[in-house]
């Protein structure tokens, strides 16, 4: 039996989050605590660095910090060692200012923003461009390091979803297509000047009215004035189960490409139709449908609905990428590999694993 006053050994002792300012907190704490303190699942990344210290060589010679700042770490991090940033949630795709004094900085999303245009819509393509050119404009001369090879990125992974336990067969579920989400956003001359977020979800909302009219589909669209914060109480607290029970789960953009919900709805097995998606290494071999296109929809929604064999192959295909690319198993392997041939300034006395070349995987 072991002594009450003997410390418990915390394998993550090594893994903080920064709560803002100087203050820190064990992940194994907040994933407890404050498991969205920093507007991601705090225990998906925990179960990430779990993966991690089996994999990684010298895990305990790391320092990992998860942060939302792009501009600054608290003091006590300087000047150590074999010093790893996650930078959580940074939608302008910023490189931080840090960059160069740490060893290596993973981010969600990564360090670029992709400009990606709908066919023949002029409106949404000016503000997309509109919405690019000041991302770029961001950069100067504060967060432009284009040269910097030490940022990698990493999916967002789910957010406030509980752990899946059985996966439903798709053609056995009671929702034919859902969404949950926000379209208000800051209203910029009476609402007349709409981002590209808005725009892109307003219509998606509207096509899908106009097909699901003379349809018997089951449709779920519901939306939400708001992403829900750290310590704010969701809308739709039914999201999860309506996810599980969704055979096409609809992701448009958000401020940047990337969603949760791509990563949430692949997790449960749905079958995801989305916008464009950035050039990543975890996007590779995504079997998410891509629509340039809204209004090409309903076509879509029609040829899949009425094809319940490719929906089970597109389902195990949707449930394989996540195991391969987007779990907190394949996040952490790829982590290993890139660390491993950033060879760190460990000890001399061991030899670092042999590194796997990461030349067509890395993506910034």
């Amino acid at each position: 039996m072991l002594s009450r006053d003997k410390p418990v050994h915390n394998p993550l002792s090594n893994c903080l989050i920064c709560m803002g300012g100087e203050n820190t907190l064990d992940i194994s704490v907040a994933r407890l605590q404050q498991p969205f303190a920093l507007e991601c699942n705090i225990d998906y990344f925990a179960n990430v660095m779990q993966g991690l210290r089996t994999s990684l060589h010298r895990f305990q010679d790391y320092t990992f910090v998860f942060t939302r700042s792009v501009d600054e770490l608290p003091d006590k991090f300087n000047n150590t060692p074999n010093l790893i940033v996650f930078v959580m949630g940074d939608e302008w795709a910023r490189v931080p200012v840090y960059a160069e004094r740490v060893h290596a900085v993973f981010k969600a999303p990564g360090q670029h923003m992709k400009l990606a245009t709908h066919r023949g819509w002029l409106r949404f393509n000016l503000m997309a461009s509109v919405q690019y050119l000041r991302q770029q404009l961001k950069r100067f001369p504060k967060y432009h390091h284009d040269k910097q090879k030490n940022i990698f990125a990493i999916p967002y992974g789910y957010y406030r979803l509980p752990e899946r336990t059985s996966v439903t067969p798709i053609n056995d579920r009671k929702l034919d297509a859902s969404f949950t989400g926000s379209i208000d956003h800051k209203k910029v001359l009476g609402g007349l000047v709409k981002t590209a977020k808005v725009l892109s979800r307003e219509r998606m909302v509207a096509v899908v009215n106009r097909w699901c009219k003379d349809k018997s589909y089951r449709i779920d669209v519901k939306l939400s004035s708001y992403f829900p914060k750290a310590n704010d109480k969701p809308e739709h607290d039914d999201y999860p189960q309506v996810l599980m029970d969704t055979k096409i789960c609809l992701s448009p953009r958000g401020t940047h490409l990337e969603t949760y919900r791509l990563c949430e709805g692949m997790y449960y097995g749905c079958v995801v139709i989305a916008e464009e998606q950035p050039d990543h290494w975890f996007a590779e071999k995504s079997p998410a449908i891509i629509l340039k296109d809204w209004n090409t929809l309903p076509d879509v929604l029609d040829e899949l609905l009425e094809n319940p064999q490719r929906l089970e192959r597109l389902q195990q295909e949707s449930l394989q990428y996540w195991d391969n690319s987007l779990s907190p198993r394949a996040v952490s392997r790829y982590i290993s590999e890139a660390l491993s041939e950033l060879k760190p300034s460990l000890p001399a006395n061991e030899d670092s694993m042999p590194a796997e070349s990461l030349a067509q995987r890395k993506a910034g």
